[in-house]
């Protein structure tokens, strides 16, 4: 019988060592240029897209058993940051993501208007996703269309037990009167109530990172 071993050499064994590393480098190359493409697709900012939190597991374990996060806190506490980084930990867990805010949800519904897609292509997308990140609420005081669609989003998240994370500049009191500007008082209370039983609350505390050069 005729085997092959291969040579032992120290030329050989340093031709394969370098093999071995360019592989491995070249496959960690594929594997983070893929994260890139699931978290873009996901709705992540590249601004977040390395996001970390030590907060971040815990709101992923809850996540993982249908509890979703509501995290409040003054501009430029890491709010925005802490929903990314969960965002990142479901993406990497293979869960449909979608992140976005309520200009962005108002605006995907608006561009339905004298198209072929519809309000409800694009609320099903937001309700039926495995995990939606809501940045900012309350940031725009909403007409009662839009305040309209923002509960249809979250009751339907709620019926079905889908979490949500949601950030805001006001906690959940704070939240409702923000909501209720325009008039639509018992709509924007709703929303709150929903949120309250969905969601742990976070709150963010500290000077703002941005002005304090922390990013």
């Amino acid at each position: 019988m005729v085997g092959f071993e291969p040579c032992g050499c120290p030329g050989a064994e340093s031709e394969r060592a370098e093999r071995e590393r360019e592989e491995a480098e070249r496959r960690a190359r594929e594997e983070a240029e893929k994260r890139r493409r699931d978290y873009e697709r996901a709705g992540i900012k590249p601004r977040f897209a390395v996001a970390e939190s030590p907060m971040a597991a815990g709101i992923m374990e809850g996540v993982r058993e249908g509890r979703g996060a509501y995290i409040f806190g003054p501009v430029g506490t890491g709010k925005s940051h802490l929903a990314s980084a969960v965002a990142r930990m479901a993406v990497d867990e293979g869960m449909r993501v979608r992140v976005t805010d309520m200009p962005g949800i108002i605006a995907r519904l608006k561009g339905t208007f004298g198209t072929q897609a519809s309000e409800e292509d694009v609320l099903s997308g937001l309700s039926r996703c495995g995990l939606l990140v809501i940045d900012d609420l309350g940031k725009e005081p909403p007409t009662d269309w839009t305040l309209t669609q923002v509960f249809r989003v979250i009751n339907d998240r709620y019926e079905t037990m889908r979490p949500v994370v949601v950030t805001s500049q006001y906690d959940l009191k704070a939240l409702g009167g923000r909501l209720s500007r325009n008039g639509d008082v018992d709509t924007a209370l709703a929303i709150v109530s929903r949120l309250s039983e969905m969601c742990a609350k976070h709150e963010m505390r500290g000077a703002d990172r941005r002005l304090h050069g922390q990013g």
